[in-house]
């Protein structure tokens, strides 16, 4: 028994191929050639009987006197002819029905080859199943011949169907062309596991073989090379374990049926053959090529994996690689596990359509992101400008095409691991354009999305691993929401501003602090009681600070807490610390009047512009009341004392106003 792997010369040797015609079709059944064709098998017990012994090889036995044709049959004609025997055409008279008469051609009028005939009808009679012709008799006609009287088939042969898309034999409801010839197969399928679930290979399976009717039926015919595995079924029907040469079809044929002693035949076999059969239909030619039987044969020994077109659903693919691989373990085990592959396929078909149009969206929408992303890049942009509406725009457009594709094919078959995968790619993808756009919450809900497969649960508590790149999005998209909380608090806190009415309490006191002993001082001065001194000035500086510092400190609790609370009172403080500071070197440059007092004024008015700009516009309302008090104490500086309180109260009181109002 040959172990090791033969070379085609080799494999030649082994077949035995010298009565091989060099114009044999290399897509039609190997016509018989080494007879008898079956091997004499060795009895399994000794209670077995011997086979009866062989005829004279070129006459035949006459039949028993029930089995010759019947006076019921009038032949009207051939219908086809095809290796060792010819179809012809006959009337049933009784029943007025026309029936096919198969026998053998007169070239074959040999007792071998009628015994293979009617052990074909044999198995006949075996395989009754809606998708097999019934056979109606096994007779025999004038030349002693075996005759099988089966239905007569009124249709095409399927391969016509495959070659040529328009063929009118098509139904009309056969729009989809992929999924009617898969349909076909389905049911050649059923009547190859039917035949299985009666011990018969039919080892001639191909489009060919298969006859489709003008109503829709489906026939699986010639049985002609039809092997049985049942033991009980030994001297009886041809066996599997007795063939010793090439049987079937050499464009179609499995490994094993090049190379029986390395591979036994088996209902795998005939998967090999339903696969072969799918390969026509989904490339539009058998799998086996070769320019002589040689090639083929060889092609058939060596057993390459299909190539099958790119555009081809992946899904589908597998299916036909599988039916096809070279070891029959690697199969599927049945003709009826490769039918409901079939079938899930097809009941899959829309939701594969789905995700193949999802990626094609996926793709654009790589293609968008990452040219928006270049362009932030370029442009030195830290995110990407929300300015870009109409690109924006397309990129959630595109993005939902591809998230409603994926989602509704997974929804259809939950185990598509395409539209899965797809789908959180584009999640992904979509979560990076969000936090380059600041759009952290965006972005977490598509994190939220993302889905992990459960063996990635490793707690069994329902956590599941992430990548690094997932936790890193979700890290960013938390950093980016903190920041935003902390200025929507900032925010609210500028809008809310609960300490106005306080504030502007403690700015009135303040003017009243400032203006009342001052305009106090000038009066007395006129009235010749008060005479005013450097330090003055410098002693009441220091008590307007102390006055801001402890009227921001003794504000209530809900008020002081804020942080624009703080921020003001701080500023008072600051401000008024200030102007000690500027009356200090004021003295020290030798300025002891009153009029250094403008300057003061003029610090104060410019802090109110600047407070308006950063903090609060109410602040605008001081201005005028100071820069007047500082223009009057230039311009008369005998009166200064008046023209601070005046100044003080014109600046302080529209602003303090102003603040309680708006409490």
């Amino acid at each position: 028994m040959a172990t090791g792997r033969m070379t085609l010369e080799q494999l030649v040797a082994q077949l035995d191929l010298g009565r091989v015609s060099d114009d044999v079709a290399l897509d039609a059944t190997l016509k018989p050639t080494l007879a008898p064709r079956l091997r004499r098998s060795v009895p399994t017990t000794e209670t077995e009987a011997e086979p009866p012994a062989e005829e004279d090889p070129k006459s035949l036995p006459p039949p028993p006197e029930d089995e010759r044709t019947s006076d019921t049959l009038r032949v009207k004609g051939p219908l086809a002819e095809g290796g060792m025997g010819r179809i012809d055409l006959a009337e049933q008279i009784r029943l007025r029905r026309d029936v096919a008469l198969k026998t053998l051609r007169d070239e074959f009028l040999e007792p071998a080859f009628a015994e293979r005939l009617t052990r074909e009808g044999r198995i006949l009679g075996l395989v009754e199943h809606p998708n097999v012709v019934p056979l109606y008799g096994l007779w025999t006609d004038e030349r002693n011949a075996p005759v099988l009287v089966m239905k007569r088939i009124e249709g095409v042969p399927w391969r016509q169907l495959i070659k040529n898309p328009s063929h009118p034999a098509f139904p009309n409801d056969a729009d989809d062309r992929l999924a009617w010839h898969l349909q076909v197969l389905m049911r050649v399928c059923d009547a190859v596991h039917y035949a299985h679930s009666k011990g018969i290979l039919h080892l001639d399976l191909k489009p060919d073989n298969v006859m489709v009717g003008a109503f829709r039926e489906i026939y699986l015919v010639d049985w002609g090379v039809a092997v049985c595995t049942d033991p009980k079924h030994r001297h009886w029907l041809p066996m599997a374990d007795e063939v010793q040469e090439v049987l079937g079809t050499p464009a179609y044929l499995a490994p094993e049926m090049v190379d029986v002693a390395r591979r036994a035949l088996s209902p795998r076999t005939d998967v090999y053959l339903l696969g072969a059969t799918l390969h026509e239909i989904l490339v539009g030619r058998p799998p086996n090529r070769g320019d002589t039987l040689q090639a083929m044969l060889y092609a058939a020994y060596d057993a390459q994996a299909p190539v099958l077109p790119s555009t081809l659903p992946p899904e589908l693919a597998s299916i036909c690689r599988k039916a096809m691989a070279p070891e029959p373990a690697d199969r599927y085990p049945t003709a009826e596990a490769l039918r409901e592959a079939l079938r899930q396929f097809l009941r899959h078909r829309s939701a594969a359509s789905l995700a193949r149009e999802a990626q094609r969206a996926l793709r654009e929408l790589r293609e968008l992101v990452m040219e928006t992303t270049s362009q932030a890049v370029l442009t030195g942009q830290h995110r990407i400008s929300e300015g870009s509406d109409e690109r924006n725009a397309r990129t959630q457009r595109v993005f939902g095409r591809c998230r409603f594709g994926f989602a509704e094919s997974l929804r259809q078959w939950p185990d598509n691991t395409e539209a899965a995968e797809g789908l959180q790619e584009a999640l992904v993808l979509m979560a990076k354009y969000h936090l380059r756009r600041g759009e952290a919450a965006s972005a977490e809900t598509l994190l939220q999305e993302l889905a992990y497969p459960a063996s990635a649960d490793t707690t069994g508590e329902g956590a599941v691993d992430e990548s690094d790149e997932i936790v890193a999005l979700r890290t960013e998209a938390l950093r980016q929401r903190q920041e935003a909380a902390r200025l929507e608090r900032l925010g609210l806190e500028l809008r809310r501003d609960p300490g106005r009415k306080a504030r502007g309490k403690v700015v009135i006191f303040g003017a009243l602090f400032v203006a009342l002993p001052v305009v106090g001082a000038w009066v007395l001065g006129k009235a010749g009681v008060y005479d005013y001194a450097w330090w003055h000035t410098l002693i009441f500086d220091l008590a307007l600070a102390a006055f801001f510092g402890l009227g921001s400190f003794f504000q209530p609790k809900s008020i002081r807490g804020s942080a624009r609370a703080r921020s003001m009172a701080l500023s008072l403080v600051f401000i008024a610390l200030l102007a000690t500071l500027m009356r200090m070197l004021s003295l020290a440059m030798g300025l002891w009047d009153l009029r250094s007092t403008s300057i003061e004024l003029f610090f104060f008015g410019s802090g109110s512009v600047l407070a308006g700009l950063l903090a609060d516009r109410r602040f605008y309302l001081a201005v005028p009341g100071l820069f007047l008090g500082a223009i009057l104490v230039t311009l008369f500086p005998k009166e200064a004392q008046l023209w601070i309180g005046l100044g003080a109260l014109l600046g302080a009181l529209p602003l303090g106003w102003s603040w309680i109002r708006s409490g």
